[in-house]
C-alpha cells in the first residue's frame, strides 16, 4: 500500500501525464475535443449555468462583475464583435495548474479558453469562440482571451 504522501498528488500528476500524452501524440483536433470536454465538465461542476443566470442577456453587468470581483480587465469592441479578457493575475488561475504546481503541458490553456467561451455564450445567449492570446503557463504573464462573437 502506498503511503498517503505518495498518493497525495496522484490525480494531478496523472492529469499532467495525460495532457503530455495528448500534446505529444494526438493531432490538434483531437486535443481540442478532449480539452473542450474537460472545460464542459469544469463548467458543470462549478454550476456555472446557475451562477450566470442573473447575467443572461446582460453583458455589461457580467463584465462589470468580473472586473469588480476578480479584477479582470475587459475591453469590448462592438464594431469587430470582439471582447478581450485579461485575467490580470500574476499566476495561472486554473486549478489543475495549481494542483500540479505549474508542471503541466501548456495545451491546458485551451481548456480555459473553452471555459471562457461557455461563460460568454451563456451570457450572450449565442455561441461564441475564444482564443488564448497569452497565458501564464505559456508566457509567464496574465492570461488574455479573445472572445469572438459569431
Amino acid at each position: 500500500m502506498k503511503e498517503k504522501n505518495e498518493m497525495e498528488n496522484f490525480h494531478a500528476e496523472w492529469a499532467a501525464c495525460l495532457l503530455e500524452g495528448l500534446e505529444n501524440n494526438c493531432p490538434a483536433e483531437i486535443r481540442q475535443a478532449c480539452l473542450e470536454k474537460c472545460a464542459c465538465f469544469h463548467y458543470r461542476v462549478n454550476n456555472m449555468d446557475c451562477l450566470l443566470e442573473k447575467y443572461v442577456g446582460d453583458l455589461v453587468g457580467f463584465t462589470d462583475f468580473l472586473q469588480r470581483e476578480y479584477g479582470w480587465i475587459i475591453q469590448i469592441d462592438n464594431n469587430n464583435k470582439r471582447i478581450t479578457v485579461d485575467e490580470n493575475k500574476d499566476f495561472c488561475v486554473c486549478p489543475i495548474t495549481a494542483a500540479t504546481h505549474g508542471k503541466v503541458s501548456t495545451i491546458l490553456c485551451d481548456c480555459s479558453a473553452y471555459y471562457a467561451s461557455k461563460m460568454f455564450s451563456r451570457v450572450l445567449e449565442k455561441e461564441v469562440g475564444a482564443k488564448v492570446k497569452r497565458s501564464f503557463l505559456r508566457d509567464g504573464l496574465s492570461g488574455i482571451y479573445e472572445i469572438v462573437i459569431e
